[in-house]
């Protein structure tokens, strides 16, 4: 047993490195600071691995807390460089976890009978396991924008919280060592593998590309004919804007582009939304604007389907999301280009838009 051990607990330090080694590459690429601080947390799990190996418990609960720390923080500034936002309703569980905390630290003493492994090891790994887990439960808030990249990641995460509810209850007993081992080996390959799958997806790359060209636009609402836009798009294929669209055929690959349609296209798009989601629309949009205006870059939004949009949504409803849209531009330093022809449109809704755009 004694050797299976040690296999063990090489592979978990060995997949800790490789996991730490990875989220730093993807740092020093993409300048995101929530690798890094992933990264990180992985560090602190080679340690407390290690001190736990050496028989210094308290050692392994102050680097097992710090694992855990840097994990929630680098879901958090995940969501900030995201931006998007986590509320109250995101946290209000932690109005439980109190309770839920004293009565299974009870459960623990009741099951094993050591105060010494309550104090040492049972609660640490308690509060590593709600930190843990709930760090992965607010990935789930980017699964519009990551899709299965991100599912993977989270699962991951949450899995390996959970994983250490059996620790805090047989982790006294050496005929558990092993289990518990394999089991953190085994999640620590799944991380690393979902990793790879995240941070190698295309809207993390897209999101941190490398220098973006300079455009000459001025901030706020410009309105565009389908000729003057078609002029303007070929100096905007090297820039990453977000583009609501119809036409799709000719659509730069640095776009992050959705076709706007009632059809749900199976397989055909990756990314469709219906002329009736003002709401999705507005909440992409802000996002796109804050997190460009962060990163000190002039964001660029499209909608080349505003006659499309007119016909499945009432014209306040169309001035209120556009009014919305060009606040958010100017803001934050961006531009929103409006495609349309001005004979397609109602006269009233159209003298509306020119004083939008001011």
């Amino acid at each position: 047993m004694n050797m299976i051990i040690l296999i063990e607990g090489i592979a978990v330090l060995i997949a800790d490195v490789v996991a730490a080694l990875i989220l730093l590459s993807t740092y020093l690429k993409n300048k995101r600071k929530s690798t890094l601080f992933y990264s990180i947390a992985w560090i602190f799990d080679f340690l407390t691995v290690l001190s736990s190996a050496i028989g210094n418990m308290t050692l392994s609960a102050i680097f097992l807390t710090i694992f855990s720390s840097m994990i929630l923080y680098g879901s958090i500034k995940f969501l900030e460089e995201e931006s998007i936002r986590v509320g109250y309703r995101d946290i209000s569980f932690f109005v439980y976890v109190p309770i839920a905390l004293i009565l299974y630290i009870f459960f623990v003493y009741s099951f094993t009978e050591s105060v010494e492994w309550v104090v040492s090891g049972a609660l640490g790994l308690s509060l590593a396991t709600i930190i843990v887990t709930f760090s992965g439960m607010l990935l789930k808030k980017m699964t519009e924008i990551y899709h299965n990249a991100i599912r993977y990641f989270y699962v991951s995460i949450i899995l390996f919280g959970l994983h250490m509810i059996p620790g805090s209850l047989f982790g006294l007993y050496r005929w558990y060592l092993p289990i518990g081992l394999a089991l953190s080996a085994i999640l620590v390959i799944f991380m690393i593998l979902a990793m790879i799958k995240l941070f190698s997806s295309e809207p993390f790359l897209k999101r941190g590309q490398g220098k973006i060209p300079k455009i000459d636009l001025k901030p706020g609402v410009i309105l565009l004919n389908s000729g003057e836009y078609q002029k303007l798009k070929s100096s905007l294929k090297d820039v990453p804007a977000l583009a609501f669209l119809r036409d799709v055929m000719d659509v730069s690959e640095k776009w992050d582009y959705y076709f706007v349609t009632t059809v749900p296209f199976q397989g055909r798009f990756k990314n469709t939304i219906s002329p009736t989601n003002l709401g999705k629309m507005t909440e992409l949009t802000y996002r796109y604007f804050e997190e460009f205006s962060k990163s000190g870059h002039h964001g660029v939004v499209i909608i080349d389907c505003l006659e499309y949009l007119t016909v499945y949504n009432s014209s306040e409803s169309i001035m209120k999301f556009l009014s919305k849209l060009r606040d958010f531009a100017v803001v934050n330093k961006g531009t929103l280009i409006l495609v349309l022809e001005e004979e397609s449109l109602d006269k009233r809704i159209f003298t509306q838009l020119k004083k939008l755009v001011g």
